[in-house]
C-alpha cells in the first residue's frame, strides 16, 4: 500500500484519473501547500502535468487547473503465467496497452519457465524503457518467492529475484487474483469502489480484498484462499482429498474431473456449461450446485467484510453468466435480510486484463520509489 504522500499523490492520479489540487488536498487530507509543494517536483521532472483548460467550477481566487499523469513518462511489463501459457502487455501509466504477446510454456520446470519469461519481456518491451515488471501465479508469493504454486507445481522458487537479475529490472511477484484485483480496482469493475472483494473461479478458487484502491494481502499474504473452504460436509472431493470444499464443486478442473471419474464423461468446460444450459444431467446438477457455492462464498464475503461491491470473474465466470438468475437468487437468500444492498459484478475473463493486473502491482510498487530525474526507468534486456 501506498505510505509516502507523494506515492499517495502518485496513486490517486493513476487510479482515478485527472484532479485539482483542491480535489487532491479533500481526498488525501492533505493542505493545499503541501500538495503544492509535493507537485512541483512530479511536475518539473514530467511525471504530471498540468492539462490545458482549468475546472471553471471555483467562486473564489484562481482557477484550479487539473493534474494528470503523463502516461508516456514511463512503461511496465505485466505477465500472467498459466500452467501451459504467458501472457504478457506492456502498459503505459494510464494502463493502456501499448503491447502484447502470448508463449506457450512446454513444461513447468523452473530453468525453463523463468528463461522463456525474460525473453517473453524482453521482447515485449523492446527499444522502451520500462520501470519494473509484475508477474502474476497462482498459489501463495511472499517477497518475489513462489512460496507454493499448484499451477506449476512450485515451491520455494525465487522467481523475482531470478528475474531481476536476468533483465536488470525491479521485478514484483504477486499471487494472481492479487494483481488481477489491483487492475479491477484502477482500470476495471472495482474503480471508484472504497473496497471491494473480488473472487475469482476457474482452474481455482481465490479471492482478494482491496481497500482504498490498494490489495489486502494479509499478515501473512495468505488472505484470499478460500478454495478449500468447507461448503457441505459430504459431496465431491478435490484433487487435496477435501470432502465438500469451494473447489471440489466450483472450480473448471474438479468439475471436469468429477465427470471423468464418477460419470465416465470427458468434456470440456464450454461442453459442460452447453449441456447444462440445455438441462441435461449430470451436468445440470453439478452447474446448480456450482452455483450455489459461489453463491455462499460471495455471501460470506459480504457478511464479514460488508464491501461495497464483489466483483466476479476468472475463466468460469461463464457459468455464472448463464444462470445468472439462479445465481443472484441464491447470493441474496443467503445474505442477512437486514444488511445494506452490495453490488454484485459479473466480469468477463480475459487473460490480458489480468496480466494488466501484475503491470499494475508494479506500478503499485513503483509509486513508492524514489523518483528523481536519476533513478526513474530502467532498462529491460
Amino acid at each position: 500500500m501506498s505510505t509516502s504522500k507523494t506515492s499517495r499523490i502518485l496513486h490517486r492520479l493513476i487510479a482515478m484519473g485527472p484532479a485539482t489540487r483542491g480535489q487532491l488536498g479533500t481526498e488525501l487530507g492533505m493542505s493545499s501547500a503541501t500538495i503544492t509543494r509535493l507537485l512541483t517536483p512530479l511536475i518539473r521532472l514530467g511525471v504530471v502535468q498540468i492539462l490545458e483548460g482549468f475546472n471553471e467550477d471555483y467562486t473564489i481566487g484562481k482557477p484550479a487547473y487539473s493534474l494528470a499523469i503523463v502516461s508516456s513518462f514511463t512503461a511496465f511489463v505485466g505477465v500472467k503465467v498459466t500452467d501451459d501459457a504467458a501472457f504478457a502487455v506492456l502498459v503505459d501509466l494510464n494502463g493502456t496497452i501499448l503491447r502484447k504477446s502470448q508463449v506457450r510454456l512446454p513444461n513447468d520446470a523452473e530453468d525453463v519457465v523463468i528463461d522463456i519469461l525474460a525473453r517473453q519481456i524482453r521482447d515485449v518491451s523492446m527499444q522502451c524503457a520500462i520501470a519494473g515488471v509484475g508477474i502474476g501465479v497462482g498459489g501463495k508469493v511472499m517477497d518475489g518467492h513462489v512460496v507454493a504454486s499448484g499451477i506449476l507445481r512450485w515451491n520455494a522458487v525465487d522467481l523475482g529475484g531470478r528475474l531481476q537479475e536476468a533483465l536488470d529490472v525491479p521485478v514484483t511477484v504477486s499471487n494472481d487474483v492479487n494483481a488481477f484485483a489491483q487492475a479491477a480496482a484502477w482500470w476495471g469493475a472495482g474503480r471508484g469502489a472504497d473496497s471491494f472483494v473480488l473472487i475469482s473461479i476457474g482452474s481455482g478458487i481465490g479471492a482478494c480484498i482491496v481497500q482504498g484502491g490498494s490489495v489486502m494481502p494479509g499478515e501473512h499474504g495468505s488472505a484470499g484462499m478460500i478454495g478449500h473452504l468447507p461448503i457441505t460436509k459430504d459431496g465431491p472431493i478435490c484433487e487435496s482429498g477435501h470432502v465438500g470444499c469451494a473447489r471440489a464443486y466450483a472450480s473448471s478442473t474438479c468439475i471436469l474431473r468429477n465427470l471423468r471419474e464418477r460419470y465416465g464423461i470427458d468434456e470440456g468446460y464450454d461442453d459442460f456449461i452447453d449441456r447444462a444450459k440445455r438441462g441435461l444431467e449430470p451436468e445440470s446438477g453439478i452447474a446448480d450446485s456450482a452455483v450455489d457455492a459461489v453463491a455462499h462464498l460471495v455471501s460470506a464475503a459480504i457478511a464479514f467484510i460488508d464491501p461495497d461491491a464483489i466483483v466476479v470473474s476468472g475463466d468460469g465466470v461463464r457459468l455464472l453468466e448463464v444462470f445468472e438468475d439462479e445465481f443472484r437468487g441464491q447470493v441474496k437468500a443467503y445474505r442477512h435480510w437486514n444488511g445494506a444492498p452490495v453490488e454484485v459484478k459479473l466480469q468477463e475473463m480475459q487473460f490480458t486484463f489480468w496480466a494488466e493486473g501484475a503491470a499494475a502491482a508494479s506500478m503499485e510498487r513503483w509509486t513508492q520509489s524514489k523518483i528523481d530525474g536519476k533513478n526513474v526507468t530502467y532498462a529491460a534486456g
